[in-house]
């Protein structure tokens, strides 16, 4: 009769047969499967990990200049390169804005929208996605917008200050085929906006401003050509602008919501006709 004892294994039988076990695997499986040390990040990125944070919580505010290198080098006991490093992660994720010359420096900048709308229109372009793509998402995605915003117990004074001064430049810009477009757009990316939820007017304001961007450069082609819609056409989606911003101001979630999709349905078709499959334009970046 046999007997198995069983014994606890210590730390050096651990690392004994860690040891044996990495060396009969090759380099690159032991990579994948996290028995190598992992890197570590440089001087540089820890020091925009920092200046990062100070930026967002507002300890160093909109408009204003970071201290000099020399002042930030000194305070992190780095030398120049890492903090070069660190000044230039910050100017591509658009966080500071370098200025050379005598009056340079590095000047601070919110987090800007236009950096996501070009991410997505890049993604957008690389999985070959067509215009009508963009059209079909944001007839789902609006019209939650606008049920959110209808839902909110401030929806009047949203209303009063958002959406109703928005209404009477359409109103003014009637005329104007690439003026009533840009209005007609400004009131949709405020449509979103008014939804009161972050994540939501952030990543949908986003799409809706690559699709406006997308319209922007019908309306121009189209005028310039005299292919713009008819003004009693202009006049019929003032009008449904105008029910959607009533059925708001009054909660009704689900009259708003319904106009919200007919309306996304259709007004997208004048971009579509013969430019359904072409691909997403890139939208400007505002700086």
């Amino acid at each position: 009769m046999f007997t198995i004892n069983a014994v606890t294994p210590d730390a050096t039988h651990t690392s004994r047969f860690l040891s044996q076990m990495t060396e009969s695997i090759p380099g690159s499986l032991t990579g994948s499967i996290g028995l190598k040390q992992m890197s570590q990040p440089s001087i540089g990125e820890r020091v925009a990990d920092l200046l990062r944070e100070r930026i967002i919580s507002g300890a160093i505010p909109e408009g204003t200049l970071l201290p000099r290198q020399e002042d930030l080098m000194r305070e992190f006991n780095v030398s120049r390169p890492p903090m070069r490093e660190a000044l230039r992660i910050l100017e591509a994720e658009g966080l500071i804005v370098v200025r050379r010359g005598n009056v340079g420096g590095a000047e601070v900048r919110a987090p800007d929208r236009s950096g996501v709308t070009n991410a997505l229109a890049l993604l957008l372009q690389f999985e070959r996605a067509p215009l009508k793509d963009l059209a079909d998402a944001l007839v789902e995605l609006e019209p939650l917008c606008v049920g959110l915003a209808a839902e909110r117990e401030d929806r009047q004074e949203i209303v009063a200050e958002l959406l109703r001064p928005l209404i009477n430049q359409q109103r003014e810009s009637l005329d104007d085929g690439a003026a009533f477009t840009s209005t007609s757009r400004d009131f949709h990316e405020a449509l979103i906006n008014a939804c009161g939820n972050a994540t939501i007017r952030l990543s949908v304001g986003a799409l809706v401003t690559l699709w406006s961007t997308q319209e922007r450069a019908w309306a121009d082609t189209a005028v310039s050509t005299e292919h713009y819609p008819e003004l009693a056409q202009r006049a019929e989606v003032l009008k449904v602008h105008e029910q959607i911003t009533a059925a708001i101001e009054k909660g009704d979630r689900k009259r708003a919501m319904t106009l919200a999709r007919g309306h996304a349905r259709a007004y997208p078709q004048h971009v579509l006709d013969n430019n359904a499959n072409r691909r997403i334009l890139l939208g400007p970046r505002t700086r």
